[in-house]
């Protein structure tokens, strides 16, 4: 696994997704360009839609969701607010999980997605003890396949016409990421 954290890279914060975020999940679930790329989620979204389906991922035991916070202060307005990642559909037999990453567009570029995922891949393979991450990303999507391979993910498939966007279909590539053999290995006292 790479360490993506290097010193050019912004400094985030992965806050436990609550309800009281509402706001700022509405900041990004409306915008095209973020939205291009959820098969699921192509018609706008209203506060009590959005509300319920918080709700549901907080309580959810196979479910850790997390806002992005730019900076190490605090600090959890609009203006410091990146976007969400979380690890879903956890499957605790064999301990593996989803990874899910999503960047308010005024966000993109900056480094944070990379920083959130090196974070997330962290408490993935820390506190949560799992054992495997594995995700799906649009065949298309190159630079999300680029940052996703400098984590250590790989190429695990293709899934052909997985996704249809606004009556267009989308081949899906699978990527995981196996817990490295020295995460498995103790600390040092």
């Amino acid at each position: 696994m790479a360490d993506l954290l290097d010193p050019g890279f912004p400094q985030v914060r992965l806050v436990p997704l609550a309800v009281s975020h509402l706001p700022l999940v509405m900041s990004w679930v409306n915008d095209r360009d973020v939205m291009q790329y959820f098969a699921q989620r192509q018609d706008r979204i209203d506060e009590a839609e959005e509300r319920a389906y918080l709700e549901r991922l907080v309580a959810s035991p196979t479910d850790r969701a997390f806002s992005i916070f730019a900076g190490d202060d605090g600090d959890e307005s609009e203006a410091s607010y990146v976007g969400q990642c979380s690890i879903n559909q956890i499957y605790w037999p064999a301990r593996n999980g989803r990874v899910f990453l999503v960047a308010r567009s005024a966000m993109k570029g900056k480094g944070y997605g990379a920083a959130a995922l090196s974070a997330l891949v962290e408490r993935a393979f820390g506190p949560l003890d799992l054992h495997k991450l594995w995700l799906i990303v649009r065949r298309d999507n190159r630079r999300a396949q680029a940052m996703y391979l400098r984590a250590g993910f790989e190429f695990e498939g293709m899934l052909r016409d997985e996704y249809c966007v606004a009556g267009r279909y989308y081949d899906m590539v699978r990527m995981g990421l196996v817990r490295p053999v020295h995460a498995l290995q103790p600390g040092p006292t």
